[in-house]
């Protein structure tokens, strides 16, 4: 029998995607709204008719292999989650947030944008922790702990970023450091 303190502490909260990350990836890859690959998402997300506001994040995981496989089923992998983390960001632009949140990016510049990566990553999801780390000029590593999703995904939408803040070779790439946490070296 488990003792009153084991019954009465408080269990951790189910991993979740909120909508926005999943809203980008339709925008940014012309998914129409009433589509048989619509349906399939939806079912993926753990919806009926519509998408839910919160997708568990192995949901979400499945919805970014799905979408890998769909779209860019000619590429690797590796190389289609990296798509599908490139068309989120483009898509997010599409969106009314994003053209709030992203109307100033160029003036952002890519030094300031590399060290928010944790503040508009972590707004998308309610897990993990997100570190910046200054390695030298216009290099930095980012370290993710705790976050179970694709890190080709996470590289797509990286590179993408600086792309879009005027950088234009980008350099991004990244190591599984543990089952759930990953490092992102980046630099231009």
């Amino acid at each position: 029998m488990p003792s009153a303190a084991a019954a009465s502490s408080p269990q951790a909260a189910p991993r979740r995607m909120r909508y926005a990350p999943l809203e980008a990836l339709l925008k940014g890859l012309d998914i129409a709204e009433r589509s048989a690959e619509m349906r399939d998402i939806i079912r993926l997300c753990g919806g009926t008719d519509y998408a839910p506001s919160e997708i568990p994040v192995e949901r979400f995981a499945e919805v970014l292999h799905y979408l890998a496989r769909q779209r860019f089923g000619n590429l690797p992998a590796s190389e289609g989650l990296f798509s599908v983390g490139s068309c989120l960001f483009e898509g997010y632009r599409k969106t009314l947030l994003g053209q709030i949140q992203l109307a100033a990016l160029h003036l952002l510049g890519p030094e300031r944008l590399v060290r928010k990566i944790p503040e508009f990553v972590g707004r998308s999801s309610n897990f993990g922790q997100r570190t910046v780390e200054k390695v030298g000029p216009n290099e930095y590593r980012v370290h993710f702990h705790g976050v179970p999703l694709p890190g080709d995904y996470y590289n797509g939408i990286l590179h993408a970023v600086l792309h879009a803040t005027g950088v234009s070779s980008p350099q991004s790439s990244w190591e599984q450091t543990g089952p759930e946490d990953m490092t992102f070296h980046v630099r231009w």
